[in-house]
């Protein structure tokens, strides 16, 4: 029988190139396609969709990076206002991960000692609320920058900010399943399945 080898650094090297293709990909589909996509006015948010998806898959520096390769991206190639998009996006990759990403075992053992669950939420719950927290934040720096340059802020403001909240939210969800199978992760697993309460410890 043939024995399969595999190198460590092989393995890092190949997931790397998959996460630089996804953001590759995810940056030329942003800029080039999804203009022409519109639903009820407006254009879903394909980066911050993909962004739900990387901070509940990959650890939280890979979602960072993704957050940083993309605000430097649309600030050199679509410059719009001046380190709107290199400050912002990086930021957001920041909170999300704070909020969404997958808690270590010292947080859910921390949890579980002050008598809460400590459990994970799972990945398919996790990745719209991750793509809608997302898009609020982006869509309320927006109208607030709108409201700075003295522009009244309308009830359309608002709407078409909800229905990009919702739109972009409902794209993380239908790419969730592609995108996991494409980076390695062949099933939306339960993070909680093999974890055990705590026992018990009597203080004597």
């Amino acid at each position: 029988m043939k024995r399969k080898l595999s190198h460590p650094m092989l393995s890092a090297g190949l997931n790397a190139a998959r996460f630089f293709l996804a953001v590759l990909l995810t940056y030329l589909l942003h800029t080039c396609l999804m203009p022409e996509i519109r639903i009820l006015g407006v254009t879903p948010n394909l980066i911050l969709a993909v962004l739900g998806v990387v901070a509940v898959c990959f650890e939280r520096v890979k979602t960072l990076w993704y957050g940083l390769i993309m605000g430097i991206l649309l600030e050199v190639m679509l410059p719009t206002t001046p380190l709107l998009s290199l400050l912002l996006y990086p930021i957001i990759a920041a909170l999300s991960m704070l909020i969404f990403s997958d808690k270590s075992m010292q947080q859910l053992e921390y949890e579980r000692g002050l008598g809460k669950p400590g459990r994970n939420r799972p990945a398919w719950l996790r990745t719209p609320l991750c793509a809608a927290f997302a898009t609020a934040v982006y869509e309320i720096v927006n109208i607030a920058y709108v409201y700075l340059r003295g522009t009244s802020i309308e009830f359309s403001h608002i709407l078409r900010g909800l229905t990009d909240v919702l739109l972009t939210s409902a794209l993380a969800l239908v790419l969730m399943v592609p995108l996991r199978r494409f980076f390695g992760i062949r099933a939306v697993r339960n993070p909680n399945r093999n974890l055990r309460p705590a026992p018990y410890r009597r203080n004597t």
